[in-house]
């Protein structure tokens, strides 16, 4: 069983990625130059993983691969000292290898460096020998120990531009998916741009096709209506249901139009009192606050924002507050705003009407999303619009519940002389 320690001596071997590959032209090199330092005829660069030891190059001979069990260099590499014996079979670890006794080969001279890492893991040796005893100065010994290390570093730079190719490698399939990634964001910008576009053009549409046609088609109901009066009970019933589906439509078309105007319409901020906007919006709604309590924060903030597009996003959603009542209590919508954390203003429209579900608050801001559409009470374009402005402006905006009961719009807009984030 495996240590741990060979474990990691392995994992740093494989780290490497020499084992059954070419040993290249300076390792060969180094090779050869230690069988010239030692003066001998052979020499070896020995890799030994968990069974075998490969010869990864060697000068002289003809290299092989062989079981662990019969190495030379496995007897002691892994104590990190050289191993120098001017005759092999005067050593008992080494008298019976068959490197030795002849069934290998007949050595008798035999010196192993062990190639050692930074960490400490042994991954083999370089070896030097010969068939006829032979000895060694000790300069000789320390030239030995520096090839090693100048193999060491070998492995190293080896290992170093592998893993830079695989770096480069990653490096630039990441850089292919940036250019797909900023070719379909081209795409998307330039289809959001024809349809916006296609937007405009149907905005132009509506008002004219449609809109004009449709206030005809309201002019001669009333004409009808007037005509048929109380004579003609049943004519003037369906006359007062085609009046009511026509105001749908006007009212829709209205809608439709607000939607693309905020998308569309030039965004042109600048610093605005928000306590001026609320009062006009206000004042634009003034048929529709009878009954209710609308409070102002008396020191609402300046931001920084388009007059027109913030004057309606005020007016839809106050509108809403005033329109969406609840049947239990007198209705009392609440405006006021804060610094938000970012720097920004953070406004919210507060009500005590029925509220909003939790599971619907995210989905009412999306186009034609109703919370009850049975009560045809609207189109479900209104929020959207609030939507279109805020991100105009690069804001947020969302729904929450109003402590006691109710719906809280809180939306961000920017301060004045603070960029949009």
């Amino acid at each position: 069983m495996r240590t741990a320690h060979e474990q990691r001596r392995l994992a740093a071997l494989h780290e490497y990625g020499l084992l059954d590959a070419p040993a290249g032209d300076e390792l060969e090199a180094v090779v050869r130059v230690a069988a010239t330092v030692a003066g001998v005829p052979t020499a070896t660069l020995n890799l030994i993983d968990e069974n075998r030891q490969c010869q990864l190059t060697t000068t002289g001979f003809e290299g092989s691969t062989t079981t662990r069990d019969d190495s030379m260099c496995a007897v002691r590499f892994e104590s990190g000292k050289l191993t120098y014996l001017p005759d092999a079979r005067l050593d008992p670890a080494y008298a019976g290898n068959p490197w030795v006794t002849g069934r290998f080969a007949g050595v008798r001279f035999y010196v192993s460096v062990p190639l050692v890492t930074p960490q400490g893991y042994a991954l083999g040796s370089l070896c030097v020998f010969h068939h006829e005893r032979h000895e060694l100065s000790t300069e000789q010994l320390d030239r030995l120990r520096d090839l090693a290390q100048v193999i060491l570093a070998l492995f190293e730079r080896r290992r170093q531009a592998r893993v830079n190719g695989a770096l480069a490698a990653e490096v630039q399939a990441q850089h292919a998916e940036l250019e797909l990634a900023h070719a379909a964001r081209a795409a998307t910008i330039a289809e959001l741009r024809r349809s916006n576009t296609e937007l405009e053009q149907f905005a132009g549409v509506v008002s004219h096709d449609l809109a004009a046609p449709l206030s005809v088609i309201s002019g001669y109901l009333e004409l009808l209506a007037e005509e048929a009066g109380d004579a003609d009970p049943q004519s003037a019933k369906w006359i007062a249901s085609a009046s009511r589906a026509a105001g749908r439509m006007q009212r829709l078309i209205t809608s439709l139009l607000s939607y693309a105007r905020a998308g569309n319409a030039p965004c042109r901020p600048e610093p605005v009192a928000l306590g001026e906007l609320v009062d006009l919006a206000l004042t634009d709604l003034r048929g529709t606050v009878d009954g209710a309590t609308v409070v102002v924060q008396d020191d609402l903030p300046v931001i920084e924002g388009d007059p027109v597009l913030v004057r309606q996003l005020l007016q839809n959603l106050i509108g809403n507050a005033l329109k969406y009542r609840s049947a239990e209590r007198p209705c009392r919508v609440e405006i006021t705003a804060e610094p938000a954390p970012d720097g920004r203003r953070r406004v919210r429209v507060a009500d005590n009407g029925p509220g909003i579900p939790q599971e619907q608050r995210a989905r009412v801001f999306e186009m034609f999303a109703q919370v009850d559409p049975a009560a045809g009470s609207g189109h479900g374009v209104g929020l959207s619009t609030c939507q279109r402005i805020v991100d105009r402006h690069h804001g947020e905006i969302h729904a929450e519940q109003t402590p006691g009961g109710g719906t809280t719009i809180s939306f961000t807009l920017p301060a004045p002389g603070r960029p949009p984030s």
